[in-house]
């Protein structure tokens, strides 16, 4: 039986090549425009969802700032609810945290210890811990019902790139919003997907009833989620 969930969107930038990142560090793919795009989006969802290494590497806020519109519930998936110390969604009010509310950290069990709970439910976090999968992270249909359980009708999905995979290997992204941009990063930069099973081009994952606009000097590609009977 399938579990209550949110309508999901994928929200990412990535090159020409489908390159997100390079490996350790962050690279600025967005424009300006595609910032602000991106911060609507965060306005126009009830949550925003990103995995602990785009914590660990960009240190987001997950806030809307570049534009006028209400803040998202913060969500970040972190099995072993390893979330550092200084990451800035952890900021206490008195030391400036944004708008947006308290963080909810989603651990998986048998890997989230309480010890890790305590210290970030310490720092105001909201600690939930759902189900682990086959691979020990967090099951996905698990923690999307506890979203949607917390009011979370519709849920934007930032990233990483194994967040990206895991949402559409399983088939629960909904739509997708890509900006590109017109460079080539390289194999040895990280991809937006992985793996999502044996590749044919028939079984490929795509798009319909698709929009595209311009975003400064990148495209914006965005629509429906397909998949293949």
């Amino acid at each position: 039986m399938s579990l209550p969930r949110p309508l999901v969107t994928l929200h990412f930038a990535q090159t020409l090549d489908g390159r997100i990142a390079i490996p350790g560090r962050r690279v600025e793919i967005s424009t300006p425009a595609g910032i602000e795009h991106a911060h609507r989006a965060r306005a126009e969802h009830d949550a925003v969802l990103v995995g602990i290494r785009t914590v660990v590497i960009d240190d987001p806020l997950l806030t809307v700032r570049a534009c006028e519109g209400p803040q998202p519930r913060r969500v970040v998936l972190a099995s072993a609810l390893g979330v550092p110390e200084g990451a800035r969604l952890l900021r206490s009010p008195s030391r400036g945290q944004p708008a947006g509310g308290r963080v909810l950290v989603v651990g998986a069990a048998g890997r989230a210890l309480d010890a890790a709970r305590a210290r970030l439910e310490e720092r105001g976090a909201e600690v939930v811990v759902v189900p682990a999968d086959d691979n020990g992270r967090v099951s996905l249909p698990h923690a999307l019902a506890e979203l949607r359980a917390r009011g979370v009708r519709r849920l934007l999905v930032e990233g990483g790139g194994a967040v990206l995979t895991s949402f559409l290997r399983a088939r629960l992204a909904d739509r997708a919003e890509v900006e590109i941009a017109p460079r080539l990063l390289g194999d040895t930069a990280i991809p937006a997907v992985g793996a999502l099973g044996e590749a044919s081009f028939a079984s490929a994952i795509g798009l319909r009833e698709m929009a595209v606009e311009l975003l400064g000097g990148n495209l914006l590609l965005r629509g429906e989620v397909a998949y293949a009977d």
